[in-house]
């Protein structure tokens, strides 16, 4: 007789939930990469300085770092709306006149490929040492990203729905208010992400010269006096900053888009 050959029971593998698996992998990450900055700080100490240092740093003069890090993110904010605002005109003026976007593409992509830190020094001979160049280089950071995502998000509309608004003998600006525009949110929503981001590094980088507030001008007082721990304070400053902006964006679009 043969004898019956029992097969063992698999036990099934336990596996973590995906709200902690989404919590837990990137701090992993950033563990490993404190890990790593650690043991560059201490091997080679004109590379990078100790988280230590970085916190003794901040916490010595926090009204420093706040104080130039408003001088930042009013001329970003400021060029944010700014630029903003008008890509979101051109854009819906763009979806209606053919002619129109045809000129303002080629015009938003040459503003976006252009250095910025070739624009600052010209801006600062029109307009001085103060605010207005760092809000107009701002400004024309924030303008492509949006005009390019507002512009798509537009154009992007089902051609069934359209055709049944237009059997409703229904307005160009109902089907502007009702279709386009509620349809075009995420992607307009998602140009703001980036262009509230390159608003903040196009008033970082515009600080570079011209101005002795913000923390653009932060970063090079400290690379004048080789301050690792003062450059790499501003740097985390200005990086939490952007991300807190982002973050604030996203609250916007959840209150706004419910669907």
């Amino acid at each position: 007789m043969k004898r019956s050959m029992k097969r063992p029971v698999r036990r099934p593998v336990k596996r973590l939930p995906p709200a902690l698996l989404h919590w837990l992998a990137p701090a992993l990450l950033f563990f490993l990469i404190y890990l790593g900055w650690q043991w560059i700080a201490l091997n080679f100490k004109s590379i990078l300085p100790p988280f230590g240092a970085l916190g003794a740093e901040f916490l010595s003069r926090p009204g420093f770092y706040f104080d130039n890090l408003l001088a930042t993110l009013q001329a970003a904010l400021t060029g944010f709306a700014l630029g903003s605002g008008l890509a979101l005109v051109l854009a819906v003026l763009a979806v209606y006149f053919t002619v129109l976007r045809a000129a303002i593409v080629p015009v938003a992509l040459l503003l976006n490929v252009t250095p910025i830190v070739a624009i600052s020094p010209a801006l600062i001979v029109a307009f001085g040492f103060n605010a207005v160049p760092h809000i107009i280089v701002a400004a024309i950071a924030a303008f492509f990203p949006m005009l390019i995502n507002a512009m798509s998000g537009l154009r992007k509309v089902d051609r069934e729905t359209l055709d049944v608004f237009n059997a409703m003998s229904a307005s160009p600006m109902e089907i502007f208010l009702r279709l386009r525009l509620p349809g075009a949110l995420p992607e307009i929503f998602a140009g703001a992400k980036l262009a509230i981001t390159a608003a903040m590094v196009g008033a970082i980088v515009s600080e570079f010269m011209g101005t002795s507030r913000g923390i653009g001008a932060t970063i090079v007082m400290a690379t004048t006096f080789l301050n690792l721990a003062q450059m790499w304070v501003a740097i985390f400053v200005s990086a939490l900053t952007s991300l807190a902006l982002i973050g604030l964006v996203v609250l916007v679009e959840r209150a706004v888009i419910r669907w």
